[in-house]
């Protein structure tokens, strides 16, 4: 039987302290000392036997916080606990710590040692199918071949992409409707302008610009990205707007005003934010391509 003093403010306060204090201290570097324990049995006596030995010691601490936390009788089973404590059970609190470190290895900066490191274990275990072990694996192995995570197909989110100063070489404009931004392109007086638009056809997103001059068109330009489970919309977007640059400096059109036609808002603002976010690396190329072609303007609406 379970009694309902758990609810309480004291039960919330254990939970703090379990979480916040027990949980850190008991699985301090537990990357790298319960590397080879992550994994549930697999046949592998090594393994199975570990992991039921490591967490049949901690689960002793885990149930006596349990029982703190929701006031419950000693007889009560530890599954139990765990869901009206709401805490993740030790094996799998083991496994998200390990995953959390996996990730940070696998997302540092090209400058840091143990980036080098950790390519280099990820292409000795995929070469063999993260099936066969070393002799001596280390932890980074051990890892490696558990969560199976590439380094390379890691985006590195910078944490400062401009400076304190820098002002974006476009003018943006974001309308509120579909009636409006029909009226403005009318009324636009930019004799080249750039229409572009993203898809996703067949699984596949890509991004797609058309070069247009006193309503001809001059050129085309496309490209497919990837898969939808590897690229989103938002990224096809901005690769438009990318080939968008490059169509008007191929076309020569240094001088005037110039405008591209966008309608994804998120991108529109992208292009004159400071913060950090996903795809920000493609924000940087369509950036750095203004910056060298040098045009006298854009305007992106």
């Amino acid at each position: 039987m379970i009694r309902p003093t758990g609810k309480g403010i004291w039960g919330q306060l254990m939970k703090c302290l379990y979480e916040g204090v027990v949980i850190p201290k008991m699985l301090y570097a537990a990357d790298i000392w319960c590397s080879g324990l992550v994994s549930k049995s697999r046949g592998n006596k090594l393994n199975s036997r570990g992991t039921r030995g490591f967490t049949s010691q901690m689960s002793r601490v885990q149930r006596m916080a349990t029982l703190l936390i929701t006031g419950s009788m000693r007889s009560s089973a530890i599954d139990i606990l765990n869901a009206h404590a709401n805490v993740l059970p030790l094996q799998q609190t083991l496994r998200k710590l390990c995953f959390r470190s996996m990730l940070r290895i696998v997302t540092l900066p090209t400058m840091h040692p143990l980036s080098k490191g950790a390519q280099a274990a990820f292409n000795y275990c995929e070469k063999r199918q993260f099936e066969r072990w070393k002799h001596h694996p280390s932890p980074l192995h051990r890892l490696m071949n558990e969560f199976q995570v590439n380094p390379t197909k890691m985006e590195k989110i910078l944490p400062m992409h401009h400076y304190l100063k820098w002002k974006a070489d476009i003018e943006t404009h974001i309308v509120h409707n579909m009636e409006e931004a029909v009226k403005e392109d009318a009324a636009a007086g930019e004799e080249w302008r750039v229409y572009l638009n993203r898809s996703v056809v067949d699984d596949g997103v890509g991004g797609a610009a058309v070069l247009m001059r006193e309503g001809v068109e001059v050129m085309e330009r496309r490209f497919h990205l990837g898969t939808k489970k590897e690229h989103t919309v938002y990224e096809g977007e901005i690769v438009g707007m990318i080939l968008a640059v490059q169509l008007l400096c191929k076309a020569g059109t240094t001088r005037g005003t110039m405008a591209l036609r966008v309608d994804n808002q998120a991108a529109i603002r992208a292009t004159s934010t400071f913060n950090s976010q996903a795809g920000h690396y493609l924000i940087d190329i369509f950036h750095n391509d203004l910056h060298q072609k040098k045009p006298y303007g854009y305007r992106l609406l």
